[in-house]
Formats: C-alpha cells, sequence, structure tokens
C-alpha cells in the first residue's frame, strides 16, 4: 500500500493532470476551428457529420423518427442518422441545446480529452509508473495525437469514435477486475463495430468479460427500446444491417477492405462473395488475437481485434482508424525502453502513414460520383490504412513470437506489464516491468540487463 506522503503526491498529481488536459484539449479545439474553417477544401467539410447528429438530437426534442432524418449537405448529399437511438438521446439532445458553432467546441474539446485519457490509459498499459513522466508524457501525446489523420477527421467532421475507443481501452487495463467487458458492450450499444471485441474476449475464454460485454450490450439495447420503442424496433429490426446508408463503399476515405475491393473492382455495391474474403481475415485477424494473448500479450490482442476490425467493416472511415493510436503509443514506449531502432523505425514509419493523406496529395479524388479508373499505384495509394493493416496483422506475430513466449496457463494481463509467479506480486513502480522475452514459467527480471 503506498505510504501517506506517496498518496498526497499522486492526488496532486491528478488535481493537476486532468486540468490541464481539459486546458489544452480546449485550446486544441480552438486551434482546429480557426484553421479549417479557413481552409477551402476542409471548411466544406466542417462538422458535416455533426450537423446530423445535432439534427437527431432535435428530431429525439420534438418526437419525430430518427430514421425519418435527412440532412441535406451540398457536398455529399443526403446524410441519414445512422447509430442507434440510445447514441442521439444519450449524446446529441443534450447537446442540440447549445448553438452550432459551441456545440462543435464542446463536441471537440470533450472528444479531445477523451483522446488524453486514451493516452493516459495506454502509458500506463505500456508501463509508465513515474507520475511525473506520466503527466508530461499525456499532455505531449494528446498534443502529438491530435495529428493523426484519424483524428484530425474526427474533429473536422465532429465524429463520436473518441469516446467508443475509450470506453473499449478502459476493459484492458489491470485494473478493470471483475467489471471488465462493460466498457466494450455500452460501446458497442452506441455504435455495433466495436462487438468483435467481445468476440475476443470468447476466444480468449475470459467468460465473465465477455457475460460482462453482453449485458451490457443488451442492457443498452433494451433502454433505447424502452426510451425509444418505434425506432429501436426499425433499426435494430433490419436498419442496422444497410451499411450502403453510410456512403459509397468505393470512396477513397473508405479504408476497409470492401473499400480497397471496391476500387479496384469498379464496384459500386457490395458483392457477396467479398463475404468469403472478409470471412478468412476476420478468422485469421481474430486467432492472431488470441495467439498474442496466449503469448501474454493482451495488449497486442486487443490491437490486432481492432485492426481485423476495421478490416472486415464493409466502412472504415479514416477516423474510424483512431484504434490505432494506443498501438503506436506502445510502440514508441516499447522502443525507447528497449533502445529498439528497428521497432522505432517501424513505428515511424506507421506514424507517417497515419498522418500523411497521401491519395489527397496526389491528386485522387475524395467522393467520385463513380468508380475511378485507377492505376495500380494509385490503388496503393487509395488503399493506405487497409494495407498497412494486413501486413500488420502478417508480419506482427513474427516480432511478438520472438518477444513473448508462450504462458503456461492462461494468463490475463496486458502486454508490458510481466507475468505474475508466486505470491510477491510486481511493484507498482518498477522502473521497467516489459519483458524483452516472456520465458514460460519464469518470472522476468525487473530491469534488462
Amino acid at each position: 500500500m503506498p505510504s501517506p506522503p506517496r498518496r498526497r503526491s499522486s492526488a496532486r498529481l491528478h488535481a493537476f493532470t486532468w486540468p490541464a488536459v481539459v486546458a489544452v484539449s480546449f485550446l486544441l479545439a480552438g486551434v482546429a476551428w480557426y484553421v479549417y474553417t479557413n481552409d477551402a477544401y476542409w471548411s466544406q467539410r466542417w462538422t458535416v457529420d455533426l450537423t446530423v447528429y445535432l439534427a437527431s438530437g432535435e428530431t429525439v426534442r420534438a418526437g419525430g423518427s430518427l430514421y425519418d432524418l435527412v440532412v441535406m449537405s451540398p457536398l455529399y448529399g443526403e446524410m441519414p442518422y445512422l447509430y442507434p437511438p440510445l447514441t442521439a438521446m444519450a449524446f446529441f439532445v443534450p447537446l442540440s441545446y447549445l448553438p452550432a458553432g459551441a456545440a462543435a467546441l464542446v463536441w471537440n474539446t470533450v472528444s479531445l480529452v477523451a483522446l488524453g485519457a486514451v493516452v493516459w490509459l495506454t502509458l500506463g498499459i505500456a508501463g509508465i509508473r513515474d507520475g511525473k513522466a506520466k503527466v508530461a508524457l499525456t499532455l505531449a501525446g494528446l498534443i502529438l495525437a491530435t495529428c493523426l489523420l484519424p483524428v484530425r477527421v474526427q474533429l473536422i467532421a465532429g465524429q463520436i469514435n473518441m469516446f467508443l475507443l475509450l470506453l473499449v481501452l478502459m476493459d484492458f487495463r489491470r485494473s478493470a477486475g471483475k467489471w471488465r467487458g462493460i466498457g466494450i458492450g455500452i460501446a458497442a450499444g452506441l455504435k455495433i463495430t466495436p462487438l468483435i471485441f467481445i468476440a475476443y474476449l470468447v476466444i480468449t475464454r475470459r467468460w465473465g468479460a465477455a457475460r460482462n460485454a453482453v449485458a451490457a450490450f443488451m442492457a443498452t439495447v433494451a433502454v433505447g427500446f424502452l426510451l425509444a420503442p418505434a425506432d429501436s424496433a426499425t433499426y435494430w429490426g433490419g436498419l442496422v444491417f444497410h451499411s450502403s446508408r453510410a456512403g459509397g463503399v468505393f470512396d477513397t476515405p473508405n479504408q476497409s477492405l470492401s473499400g480497397a475491393l471496391a476500387r479496384v473492382l469498379s464496384g459500386e455495391q457490395f458483392a457477396n462473395w467479398w463475404l468469403v474474403v472478409l470471412g478468412v481475415v476476420a478468422v485469421y485477424g481474430l486467432a492472431v488475437a488470441a495467439w498474442a494473448f496466449r503469448r501474454g500479450a493482451d495488449f497486442l490482442g486487443f490491437s490486432a481485434t481492432a485492426v481485423t476490425g476495421l478490416l472486415v467493416s464493409p466502412i472504415s472511415w479514416e477516423h474510424h482508424w483512431v484504434y490505432v493510436i494506443p498501438l503506436l503509443i506502445w510502440l514508441t514506449v516499447w522502443a525507447h525502453r528497449r533502445r529498439a531502432r528497428a521497432v522505432a523505425a517501424v513505428t515511424a514509419v506507421l506514424v507517417a502513414v497515419f498522418t500523411v493523406r497521401v491519395f489527397m496529395l496526389l491528386g485522387i479524388e475524395e467522393s467520385p460520383p463513380a468508380p475511378m479508373a485507377l492505376a495500380a499505384w494509385e490503388q496503393v495509394i487509395a488503399a493506405m490504412f487497409p494495407l498497412t493493416g494486413l501486413l500488420l496483422l502478417l508480419l506482427g506475430p513474427l516480432w511478438v513470437r520472438r518477444h513473448f513466449e508462450p504462458a503456461s496457463a492462461p494468463r490475463d494481463f496486458i502486454a508490458g506489464d510481466p507475468p505474475q509467479h508466486g505470491p510477491t506480486p510486481p511493484r507498482e513502480d518498477a522502473a521497467d516491468p516489459v519483458p524483452d522475452r516472456v520465458p514460460a514459467g519464469a518470472a522476468p527480471p525487473s530491469r534488462p540487463a
């Protein structure tokens, strides 16, 4: 148990950290508003999704049907409301009381606070124990992560994905304990894409966490039916499967495998045989995640599951790829602690891939009226995210195999926290709890030689 002076120091750090995160988030949201509303290209796309969200809140307040709502965008045409009714009631009804400009500033500020929490949690998972270092790295990570393309597009569109990432990531802390799975279930009830993490809990045989996730998901559905029975019946009764309502599958910002296939094959609609391809990728990706878990790398299993979900989803817009942020942070910490230049170089390449919108720089159209005839190299550029995701799933296991050996029994700990053998737990303030290689049946040294 920490001593009283240490508890007081920790309390002071927490008292400073979150006001600082809020202040930096507010500043970054203001900078985003100024930069993007004064840019000829991005100003046309500013709050394009948030406008639909605010309209959904107003529709609920007026007693209308969410799924009759259509907002006309000068750029994208008809834009319907896509999420379960509970999402509108929980988030967008309160937000809709604000003027549009104020709502955008508040929404983006809170989204960035959620990003700060994601950075904080990931640093803890990566083994950062020093309080002052963690605060400084959280603020630095928040500022740097805001430069990533998925975050920039999230701020421009006014998207919801950062809250979902935070809910899911909270279930991969060591301290989640008996509550593990609830965040995943709630996130899936707000937007169905996090359902894949329930599959990860099942294949890693964490039955309690899987039950929590299913129960939390069903609770969100039940609350939705209680508050909006007609809209809930419409959504869960079939509308949830109509991915075409989200936009053209061939649009370049759709960075899923389906989007890449549509562009390569000049397809305007989702083809049924693609299900075979996506099914193979889903099985393989979840197998990689389960294998990483069995080697003591639960966090890497989480990351493999996230990438798999992004690949097999019919629509994965650029802002959906915020799920790679924890992996980039974790790899950065790992490379620094190991002085691993190769890992640092790979991480730098990944950061570049997820920062630069290369297809826009090369003049590839964002949302053409019909599939484009692209050269082979242009197809590669237009599919940078899914190709990178596939490479991570294909090559990542080779790296995990080198640094994490199989455990002698199933464990439930995070990559970055060593397995516990015997009655003595590792010290909370251990300087470097990430082992270079975790041998089966033996505790690793607390510090590399």
